[in-house]
């Protein structure tokens, strides 16, 4: 029994030594996530490193071409299993369209590409996750260890034992993969039972998800995504200049696209892998810009539009059917 302490607080030790090589030390991460160091401790000494994450970490989705990445998200089951959720849902995400202007179809495409709807919400420790990544793993040290200190925060506030919230590989956790950060910032109890819980409560989980969205800037009534046509464009500049891309720039530079984007907006130029070897190209807008802030890849941005699109048209469908008019979709571009 002695020996398994000493061994524990040599762990501890090493991990502390390894924190503060890295210029985020305890007593930063105390101030910053607002919790006691003694917590942290207790955490840390909870916490364990697991390799099989760090080896998740360098290979993930967001590395294959997008004409492979398309085909994990871009499902007919996913799409049905879209719809269905819409149509079970449908007063919480009208009532969230209401409040915070983001379309239902984007919430549960939101839903549907992180947890299939919350059917795969990850079986990791969310402690050991963070852990692994906010202390193991260096070139992503700095954002993790602060994301292990705002979780040891929220487990502390939601009286969590730290063994039973599981998550992603990442330490994403919920039907909408909320990181420890987003949970507390962002997490809302959208049914007013006085309680947030984006684990089983489907009500909290979409609202918390247009919540997210309206607090990174969203436009409400605003277009997305839109396909565009090079011809002898610098492509390269264009790239380059990122969202700092004018539509002016864009079309002065020879790219064309299906309508004519309004002026009053930056836009960002982005070229994607084909299956036949070549490149398709298109233009992503402010509420892109947004989705991206969900998760920074834009293959993953690029998934949760098209399942959005695919998930509304076969709603209107099923409305159609029932002889229930829908809404007419106009968005600005």
């Amino acid at each position: 029994m002695k020996l398994n302490k000493v061994l524990k607080a040599m762990v501890l030790s090493i991990g502390l030594s390894s924190l503060s090589a890295n210029a985020a030390d305890l007593n930063a991460l105390s101030s910053y996530a607002k919790i006691s160091v003694a917590d942290l401790k207790d955490a840390l000494s909870k916490a364990h490193k697991q390799q099989k994450i760090i080896d998740a970490m360098t290979r993930p989705s967001e590395g294959k071409p997008w004409w492979q990445y398309r085909k994990i998200f871009i499902t007919k089951s996913r799409i049905n299993a879209g719809v269905k959720f819409y149509l079970e849902n449908e007063a919480t995400l009208k009532k969230a369209e209401k409040t915070y202007g983001v379309p239902a179809e984007i919430i549960c495409a939101i839903i549907g590409v992180e947890t299939f709807f919350g059917k795969n919400m990850g079986s990791w420790k969310v402690l050991d996750a963070l852990y692994t990544l906010g202390f193991n793993y260096p070139p992503r040290e700095a954002y993790f260890s602060k994301e292990f200190a705002r979780f040891v925060s929220l487990a502390k506030r939601e009286n969590w034992n730290y063994d039973d919230i599981k998550g992603s590989y990442a330490g994403a956790m919920g039907m909408g993969q909320f990181m420890p950060s987003a949970y507390l910032d962002y997490a809302v109890d959208f049914d007013g039972d006085g309680y947030v819980n984006l684990f089983t409560n489907k009500v909290d989980a979409i609202g918390s998800v247009a919540n997210y969205f309206k607090g990174h800037g969203w436009q409400e009534g605003r277009a997305i995504y839109y396909p565009a046509h090079i011809h002898k464009a610098d492509v390269k500049a264009l790239m380059d200049k990122k969202w700092d891309l004018t539509v002016k720039e864009l079309y002065d530079a020879g790219v064309t696209t299906k309508v004519n984007l309004s002026n009053d907006q930056n836009v960002r130029l982005f070229a994607y892998d084909l299956e036949d070897g070549s490149k398709g190209y298109s233009i992503g807008l402010n509420n892109f810009n947004t989705i991206m802030k969900y998760n920074t890849s834009q293959l993953y941005a690029r998934a949760v539009y098209e399942l959005s699109e695919f998930i509304a048209l076969g709603y209107e469908q099923v409305k159609r059917n029932q002889g229930v008019k829908t809404a007419h979709r106009s968005r600005k571009p």
